[in-house]
C-alpha cells in the first residue's frame, strides 16, 4: 500500500520517541487484514527499505523514525515522505544474520531456547547481533545470548546478559 505522508512529532514526547508518520485509517485497516501481527517493510521515497511495526497511539497507528534512519535520510518534522508499507513475510519480522544462523546451526540446544522467546525478544535480541558490523563480533555475540538462556534454562534476563556480554569480553 502506497501513501504519501508526513513527518509528524508527538505532543507529548514523554513515553515516545519524537518522529513518526501517521499511517491513514484506511491504510492501516486494509494492511492490518493481511498483517495481523503489524509487522510490515516501509519503503521511504522509493528508496530506503526497514522492517517495522504499525504502532499504536490512541486515536491512530504510526510508523516510528529512529534517530538514525532520520539521518541517513535527512528528514525532518513536517516533510513529505512517499511511504509504501507490504507485509512483512520474514520469519522473524527483520533480517537475521548469516553469523547468527550459523550459530543456530551449530548449537541446537541453544536455538531451541531461542525459537521459545516471544517473537518480540526474538526481534531484540537479532536487533543486538545486527547492529555489531563486525561479522566476529556477531559471531561472538550469538554464542554468548546461546550460552546465556542455556545456563538460565530458557529465561532471558537483559541484565545477566549485558553481564555476560562483559564478562566474555573480559576473558578474551
Amino acid at each position: 500500500m502506497k501513501f504519501n505522508g508526513q513527518v509528524s512529532s508527538f505532543d507529548d514526547n514523554a513515553l515516545y520517541w519524537e518522529l513518526h508518520i501517521p499511517i491513514p485509517p484506511a491504510v492501516f485497516e486494509k494492511l492490518l487484514k493481511e498483517a495481523k501481527d503489524k509487522r510490515v517493510i516501509c519503503t521511504l521515497n522509493g528508496d530506503f527499505s526497514f522492517h517495522c511495526a504499525m504502532l499504536p497511539k490512541v486515536t491512530f497507528h504510526y510508523i516510528l523514525l529512529n534517530r538514525e534512519i532520520s539521518k541517513k535520510l535527512n528528514l525532518h518534522l513536517n516533510d513529505d515522505v512517499k511511504v509504501e508499507l507490504v507485509k512483512d513475510e520474514s520469519k522473524y519480522g527483520m533480517p537475521l544474520s548469516e553469523e547468527m544462523e550459523e550459530v543456530f546451526f551449530s548449537d541446537p540446544d541453544g536455538s531451541d531456547l531461542f525459537h521459545q522467546l516471544t517473537p518480540g525478544k526474538q526481534r531484540t535480541l537479532i536487533h543486538v547481533i545486527n547492529k555489531y558490523k563486525s561479522s566476529q563480533l556477531r559471531i561472538e555475540k550469538s554464542f554468548v545470548i546461546l550460552e546465556h538462556l542455556k545456563n538460565r534454562k530458557g529465561v532471558l534476563d537483559f541484565k545477566g546478559l549485558n553481564e555476560d556480554f562483559k564478562n566474555f569480553k573480559n576473558k578474551f
